[in-house]
């Protein structure tokens, strides 16, 4: 009696279905549950790959750029940052910086670049911890020295190393008795920055003071970096944060401005893939639904006997559907394990992959590691379509066992 208790009859029924000694219909149910496997484990790594894309985008993009920009050419107070931090509790760091557009040249190359002057422990402080720029040598940019972080791919295009001397170019209003005169100075290259981003070819930091001194700024900042604990929510701190500064004429502009186009490819990417590998899926749930037309078939009289001695139709229809879902669910937890190892072990064999194949995973993104995460929200979507696409596939095998006659059945028994 207890046993009964905690297992219901359609339960017992279900596995008793499963454990038959049928060879051809074990033969057909082991072939559908591993068309489920294959088909979810390549649902799940794929998610993964995107999602490790993501990732990596958001430690390595968004734990580096700031996430609200505040700028005037004339110049900024240099108290503005920390006003706007202790009036809106959702920016968590903020520094102030001077930045400008230029260009960098060697004897080699020249290339544009966004120029970035800084203050060496506030950008250590503005950095996120998981960003691999943090522990970058800020130290070396100290004021005077006129001394440069260039980006790495800059750096390549510049055919620029430590230790070379590039010559900065910025631009400035200003004209002398000969026309317009940028403002050009000499600087030593002490350190290439690697945030693994298209970011590495278009940004080079400077220390603040000197690039104050070349711009002849009256003040010490003419922007202002924030960082947000969600940058997800930059649009509902956009309008505090711009009341607080409490300055006319401000330029602002976020995260989104220049790398929300990205982001939003990245999702919808994703969702599209979702939708074309759950095609596969659908085909093993066919292969499923034969396999329980001829379960049906094969427990005729068992369906009729259990009808004889009273059993109700929803027993019998709850006992297929059942049996169907113990496959899925056995499926599900196998393709699990079986996506996180494959997670594990794909990074460490993607050059050899990428050797077979000819394709890298990573093609069109600038990352220089591959990464596969299993987040529960993917994870738990494969999980309700697989469900749902089993309990739809069962139903119709199922309903033709209810409409068995038992008389007819045991007749012929």
């Amino acid at each position: 009696m207890t046993r009964a208790l905690f297992h219901p009859l359609s339960v017992l029924l279900s596995w008793r279905y499963l454990l038959t000694r049928d060879v051809a219909l074990m033969f057909v149910t082991k072939t559908s549950m591993l068309g489920l496997i294959v088909s979810i484990t390549t649902l799940l790594v794929v998610q993964g790959i995107v999602a490790g894309f993501q990732r990596d985008l958001n430690q390595n993009v968004l734990g580096l750029i700031p996430h609200i920009t505040l700028s005037d050419p004339n110049g900024l107070d240099i108290e503005l940052g920390a006003r706007v931090a202790s009036s809106v509790p959702a920016v968590t760091a903020t520094t102030m910086v001077v930045q400008s557009s230029g260009l960098v040249s060697t004897s080699k190359a020249v290339q544009r670049a966004q120029f970035i002057g800084v203050e060496p422990d506030g950008m250590s402080e503005f950095i996120t911890t998981a960003n691999p720029v943090r522990d970058m040598m800020w130290e070396k940019l100290k004021p005077g020295l006129f001394s440069i972080l260039l980006g790495t791919g800059l750096a390549r295009e510049l055919k620029a190393d430590v230790g070379d001397s590039v010559l900065v170019t910025l631009a400035a209003e200003g004209i002398s008795p000969f026309g317009y005169m940028p403002r050009q100075k000499r600087f030593l290259v002490a350190g290439l920055a690697e945030s693994q981003t298209s970011l590495d070819s278009m940004v080079a930091y400077i220390n603040r003071e000197d690039a104050r001194r070349i711009l002849q700024m009256s003040k010490q900042a003419n922007a202002a970096f924030f960082r947000l604990a969600n940058p997800l929510e930059v649009s509902s701190v956009f309008f505090p944060i711009y009341v607080a500064a409490n300055e006319p004429d401000l330029f602002a502009a976020t995260w989104q401005d220049l790398f929300g186009a990205l982001f939003n490819f990245l999702q919808r990417f994703k969702n599209l893939l979702f939708l074309l590998l759950s095609m596969l899926v659908a085909v093993a749930t066919f292969n499923l639904v034969s396999n329980m037309v001829m379960l049906v078939h094969s427990r005729r009289a068992d369906v009729a006997v259990l009808r004889t001695l009273g059993g109700s139709t929803s027993t019998v229809l709850i006992s297929f559907i059942a049996t169907a879902w113990v496959i899925a669910l056995i499926s599900l937890i196998l393709c699990v394990v079986l996506a996180w190892l494959i997670g594990l072990a794909l990074p460490t064999l993607h050059g050899l992959l990428t050797q077979l194949l000819g394709v890298s995973l990573r093609d069109g993104f600038a990352l220089h590691q591959l990464s596969v995460v299993l987040q529960l929200s993917d994870v738990m979507r494969v999980v309700g379509l697989t469900v749902l696409m089993v309990t739809v596939g069962s139903l119709y095998p199922a309903w033709r066992a209810t409409q068995l006659a038992p008389s007819e059945v045991l007749r012929d028994e």
